[in-house]
């Protein structure tokens, strides 16, 4: 994939599609189009004839705008068969700081307690709600700080497998790769102060890093630093 100038973002609800393009050194926006598009996001019911044809009817424009072919985008999707799940993990640190290494781990079992017992389920974010360290609670991790008993509270929000591979199979038949799913609904948590900000701005903070309590995964075969080492925006 060569070099490109422009991020893409696209948005599915039930009744529109929106498409964005951001300039990726300063995240301006060039293009902002909405479109009325009935769409079917059940994944019982899946049918994207309509949006495959809004879309056709809609790259040339857009590679018009950026001068840049259409072959990747951030895909921002709001369905009612998104769920939540949450889990604690408590961890006895018999009096010894808090490293960062010991929520990753705790972190990682939790996500591997999901795609255990979720088998039908893609994990799309994974959010840190609470850290509660000897009965206190933070909003942030307190590194270093010597403690008896730590926990975490986890919040992950998984989309459909079979959703999943839908979209993954429409965009493919254009050549376009998903660069990242994203919930909608979650990303327009972080806009509801800013009225003036459309749905693909929301998702595009969002992947800046608005919520600094949301866990990074790299894989590694794209990150050498290993798997721990980003796992948190915060500790980039």
């Amino acid at each position: 994939m060569s070099k490109k100038n422009f991020d893409i973002y696209l948005d599915l609800s039930s009744k529109k599609l929106s498409i964005a393009a951001f300039k990726k050194f300063d995240s301006h926006t060039i293009f902002f189009k909405e479109y009325d598009c009935e769409t079917n996001l059940n994944k019982n019911k899946l049918n994207f004839e309509n949006v495959k044809k809004t879309l056709e009817k809609n790259i040339f424009e857009i590679e018009k705008k950026t001068g840049e072919f259409l072959e990747d985008i951030y895909l921002m999707v709001e369905t009612p068969e998104s769920i939540s799940i949450n889990l604690s993990l408590i961890k006895n640190n018999e009096g010894k700081k808090i490293e960062k290494k010991n929520v990753q781990y705790l972190i990682q079992d939790a996500r591997q307690q999901i795609l255990r017992n979720y088998h039908n389920e893609k994990i799309i974010h994974i959010i840190i709600s609470n850290y509660l360290i000897d009965n206190t609670s933070y909003n942030y991790l307190p590194l270093n700080l010597n403690c008896n008993r730590f926990s975490i509270d986890i919040k992950f929000i998984c989309f459909p497998k079979n959703l999943i591979k839908k979209l993954e199979e429409l965009f493919n038949s254009h050549q376009i790769f998903i660069n990242k799913i994203i919930c909608s609904h979650y990303a327009k948590s972080f806009s509801k102060n800013e009225p003036y900000m459309n749905v693909c701005e929301s998702g595009l903070k969002l992947i800046k890093g608005t919520n600094k309590l949301e866990v990074t995964i790299v894989p590694r075969k794209l990150e050498k630093k290993g798997f721990f080492e980003r796992l948190f925006h915060f500790f980039k």
